[in-house]
């Protein structure tokens, strides 16, 4: 079976052949020697102004290898200026929008900026919560905007059922814990058949990228 891990720190040490894994680069740090990237500034990693950060990044995001920007967001438990964290966000949204390649986005006690945001922009690209943890209230809100939702090896069953099947990825994140334990976990937890559910995050990724 073949995996689609949509967002992780770490490359997996072997992986079933077919397997996808979208390894995350902050900017400022070295950049891997990998060809499927996503690229961002996290809001706990705003250097300054990050007007540097904003002048690799637009730099480094056209190359093919870069297939989606981020992780970027909003935190509202750094010290970082919210208005500083909303300026980094936009101009990777815009940033996003105009090289047509999809935004992951992290999110901690921010969650009624983001959505204003989404509104306010109506964005083309599709918007990724990584590492969603929420509740189904807050899942359903998110959903009702277009947002696609990524659980890692920590989630709500309720908000899986909300997502699935086709806003709903699947991710380790900065866990060592395998993909396919991620996977058997939530099929498990949404009573899906492992074939099924491998064959419905295939789909999603592929409407992601517009495959």
């Amino acid at each position: 079976m073949a995996y689609i891990n949509i967002h992780s720190h770490y490359l997996p040490k072997e992986e079933p052949s077919g397997s996808i894994t979208c390894l995350n680069w902050i900017i400022g740090n070295e950049k891997p020697d990998y060809g499927f990237l996503s690229a961002g500034i996290h809001p706990w990693f705003i250097e300054e102004e990050g007007e540097a950060q904003l002048a690799l990044l637009e730099k480094e995001a056209r190359s093919s290898e870069i297939r989606m920007i981020g992780e970027a967001g909003l935190d509202k438990m750094r010290a970082t200026p919210l208005e500083v964290q909303m300026r980094i966000l936009r101009a990777q949204i815009h940033l996003s929008e105009n090289l047509h390649k999809p935004l992951i986005l992290h999110c901690v006690k921010a969650w009624a900026e983001l959505i204003t945001l989404h509104k306010e922009l109506k964005p083309a690209q599709p918007w990724i919560i990584h590492g969603f943890r929420g509740k189904k209230e807050l899942a359903a809100q998110l959903l009702q905007q277009g947002f696609y939702l990524s659980f890692g090896e920590r989630f709500s069953q309720e908000a899986l059922q909300a997502a699935w099947p086709d806003h709903l990825f699947v991710e380790t994140d900065e866990s060592l814990f395998p993909i396919s334990e991620v996977y058997r976990s939530i099929a498990s937890a949404l009573q899906a058949p492992a074939e099924l559910f491998s064959s419905q995050i295939k789909m999603n990724y592929q409407s992601l990228f517009s495959l």
